[in-house]
């Protein structure tokens, strides 16, 4: 194996698989990059055996092989070389040497076949979906993912395809919930609960991406394939639980509040709010939202913002953290607030676009 490429192309290739490199593994090779050159291509691929990334970058080979390097060292030595000088690869007697100017390092190396496989399902259902809509759709749910392991099902998030062409993504953590969804293409019914690292790494992708990605859903796997990258993960085996039954159907008062306003004032009143529950009460009024809160030293914050609201005067309590997690996420001026009484969830929009929709449950105060 021996090889030359610029330093700025492999290092953001190799920089690519560093968060899903395990730092310390009991299997030392998973802590390792698997290089392969071929056809004037380096591919590098990482694992932890749950989510698996391969990218591509050109270089110039003079041999062909395949070994496996430590991704941190490799990593740590790439970011401190020159950009404008070359790298130079080698596999000489077990180690790969690194030259670049006057630079020259000699790292261990592992067998690449040694390497588990990242293996491919078949009969996914396949989606081609925009990389920057999918990017926004994971950052419009993705905040209500739990980190309770004990439910596992909820530490990560629903991707769904129905039959009438709309893919939906849904994440709860028991107390809040934020879906969205998208048209795209008439495909078949399916579900699958992505793990919280998979989705991150999914949003990164789609982030990056110039134009269509290939999104496959399959029954125990979810690939991607954008562009010289490619990420597969395995599913959790679980069953998600009836969102639909979670959104509310019937709240019959609607507030529309100004969003900036609204997170503005939250941000400033939990200040003294209670710092383990973060509970804020709003009380709605006519053209009118009280916003307080209060702590056990007795310290008090009180403020009010205009709304459009004409209904009956309801008051109720909140975590603050859940509803600035939710205006952080809408991009509109106006957030729509559908709401029943003070005990039961609310819904909160987009004003004039349902395509998102957040539920997040009350609070006894």
């Amino acid at each position: 194996m021996h090889l030359t490429l610029p330093r700025q192309a492999i290092l953001q290739a190799v920089q690519r698989c560093q968060s899903i490199v395990e730092k310390r593994h009991t299997v030392p090779i998973l802590s390792n990059i698997l290089m392969d050159a071929s056809d004037n291509h380096l591919r590098i691929t990482a694992t932890d055996l749950e989510v698996g990334i391969r990218t591509s970058t050109q270089a110039s080979v003079q041999e062909q092989g395949a070994v496996t390097v430590s991704a941190r060292k490799f990593f740590e030595i790439l970011k401190e070389l020159s950009d404008e000088v070359d790298v130079d690869l080698q596999l000489e007697a077990g180690f790969m040497q690194l030259k670049s100017g006057r630079s020259k390092f000699r790292l261990a190396t592992l067998p690449a076949d040694d390497f588990p496989e990242i293996k491919e399902e078949e009969d996914a259902n396949l989606v081609s979906i925009d990389g920057g809509d999918l990017a926004k759709m994971i950052t419009s749910t993705s905040f209500a993912m739990s980190h309770d392991e004990t439910r596992k099902y909820l530490t990560g998030t629903l991707f769904e395809l129905d039959d009438t062409g709309h893919i939906r993504l849904v994440a709860t953590d028991g107390h809040r919930m934020a879906m969205c969804e998208a048209l795209l293409q008439k495909t078949s019914k399916c579900q699958s609960i992505v793990p919280r690292k998979a989705v991150m790494e999914i949003r990164r992708l789609a982030e990056e991406s110039q134009g269509k990605i290939e999104l496959y859903i399959g029954e125990r796997q979810v690939r991607v394939v954008a562009g010289p990258h490619f990420l597969s993960s395995k599913l959790i085996d679980a069953r998600f639980p009836s969102y639909e039954d979670v959104i509310p159907r019937d709240n019959p008062e609607a507030a529309v509040v100004d969003r900036a306003e609204f997170d503005q004032v939250l941000r400033r009143s939990m200040i003294v709010a209670n710092e383990f529950t973060h509970d804020v009460r709003l009380q709605f009024k006519a053209s009118e939202l009280v916003i307080t809160t209060h702590n056990t030293e007795q310290e008090e914050a009180e403020e009010s913002i205009g709304i459009d609201y004409s209904g009956p005067e309801i008051a109720i309590g909140f975590n603050g953290r859940y509803l600035r997690d939710v205006l952080g996420v809408i991009n509109g001026e106006a957030v729509r607030v559908e709401l029943k009484d003070n005990l039961s969830p609310v819904l909160l929009l987009e004003e004039g676009n349902d395509a998102s929709r957040y539920v997040v449950m009350p609070m006894r105060i």
